[in-house]
């Protein structure tokens, strides 16, 4: 039952991470560039998390040396997810962003297989396919896209998310999951800014702090601290297999808010996805 809850709530936070694209969006529409989003992503994600737990601030800063490096590098590497892929979306279109930051399915089961020395299950086996055809159902079979940059922007998206799970759900354990999220907050914010500095434009400010403020919400404050207190549970291969559920999320936002339509070949794609994380909980609901 422990699992199951775990799986429940990674697959909040992954509806809550497919919401970024239609968001991202929708802030590009009101001029805000792809590095003041992430900056301000990660500001507000840093500034809610703190109001949220004033009275531990200073016990966060009492782990050791070593403990606050390795969350460190969990935090720059979703920092890096985030610029790498806001900047991929305003080169390439929405569908094949998309394919490319997937790539954290495969890349998340390889690393843990890697660091649990073990070999795929056969369910694994079979999620991971049905993901990816599921994704190529979902989002069509391109459009035109080649510009060789955007894909390695999107491709370096999704590896880094990849190694942040996998972070997330392996390193530091024994520190307080509070402890762990602030750190990879704290230091996912710092990275953005190192990458940001030269690239500051407040010509839309009123713009970026509504968008920066929202994505703080649903790219920062939600699905960091369930990473941190659950992706343990499960593990780096069902947190990613799980975590492709942000393609369906993002299918279903994008009819409800920018009006899209979905083809019958879209529809079946995300139902396959569906089922590739209902097999991954059915799993996880028999493991004790």
């Amino acid at each position: 039952m422990q699992k199951l809850t775990a799986s429940f709530f990674i697959l909040l936070a992954s509806i809550s991470y497919g919401s970024l694209g239609i968001v991202a969006k929708f802030a590009y529409e009101d001029g805000v560039s792809p590095s003041m989003l992430a900056l301000s992503q990660m500001f507000f994600g840093l500034l809610f998390f703190a109001m949220l737990k004033p009275k531990k601030l200073r016990s966060f800063f009492t782990i050791s040396k070593k403990t606050a490096f390795l969350l460190s590098l969990g935090g720059a590497m979703s920092a890096l997810c985030a610029y790498f892929y806001y900047s991929c979306l305003s080169i390439l279109s929405a569908s094949t962003a998309i394919i490319m930051l997937f790539q954290f399915v495969w890349i998340g089961l390889v690393l843990e297989l890697w660091h649990k020395k073990r070999a795929p299950s056969l369910v694994e086996i079979f999620s991971v396919l049905l993901c990816y055809v599921g994704t190529y159902l979902s989002v069509g079979f391109g459009d035109g896209d080649s510009n060789f940059y955007g894909l390695a922007l999107g491709f370096l998206s999704g590896a880094a998310f990849a190694v942040y799970i996998f972070f997330s759900s392996s390193l530091c354990l024994e520190e307080e999951s509070d402890t762990r999220a602030f750190w990879i907050i704290l230091s996912a914010f710092t990275t953005i800014f190192a990458l940001s500095v030269f690239k500051f434009d407040f010509a839309h400010l009123s713009a970026v702090l509504k968008w920066g403020a929202i994505c703080g919400i649903l790219g920062v404050l939600i699905p960091f601290y369930i990473y941190a207190v659950f992706s343990p549970q499960i593990g780096a291969a069902a947190t990613s297999l799980i975590g492709s559920a942000e393609l369906p999320a993002a299918l279903i936002l994008s009819v409800l808010l920018l009006g899209e339509k979905l083809e019958g070949v879209q529809i079946v794609g995300s139902l396959l996805v569906i089922f590739a994380v209902l097999a991954v909980f059915a799993v996880e609901a028999k493991a004790k």
